[in-house]
């Protein structure tokens, strides 16, 4: 017998400081589960390296400064998530568009059977480039 699969939505932050060339390096991912109720986000600590190379003249600090400002924003968020509305209406207002240097991506939604580890796998998987066999980490897309 299969275990039960929960239905989670997320988005992936995306470090883009030339809107206009369109290039980006993730950065961060925002995941949103509605059974059970939860709202999670995982970010980089610090400019990763393949953030350095593809956009050399970009402040590390200015960088780490801004991503910690995003941070304490996402903990006030899940603080005010206590409840499916709340969280999906936190979940929405964070990844919509913003004139901003980091900008989530397209909204994905995924089948998983532990909702509370997903974050840490999609951060694994498109923020350090880590690529588990699909039958450890248990994730399906829909």
């Amino acid at each position: 017998m299969k275990p039960a699969q929960a239905v989670s939505n997320y988005s992936i932050l995306r470090f883009r400081p030339y809107a206009e060339t369109e290039e980006f390096v993730n950065v961060g991912v925002l995941v949103m589960c509605l059974q059970p109720c939860l709202l999670n986000f995982l970010a980089e600590r610090e400019m990763p390296a393949r953030a350095k190379a593809l956009f050399p003249r970009q402040n590390e600090l200015t960088f780490a400064a801004a991503l910690e400002a995003l941070r304490l924003e996402m903990e006030r968020a899940k603080a005010g998530a206590c409840d499916p509305k709340s969280v999906r209406m936190a979940f929405n207002e964070t990844v919509r568009i913003r004139e901003s240097v980091f900008r989530f991506g397209e909204v994905r939604t995924i089948l998983t059977v532990n909702p509370q580890q997903l974050a840490e796998e999609l951060f694994a998987r498109y923020v350090r480039m880590e690529t588990p066999a699909p039958q450890e980490a248990g994730l399906a897309t829909a």
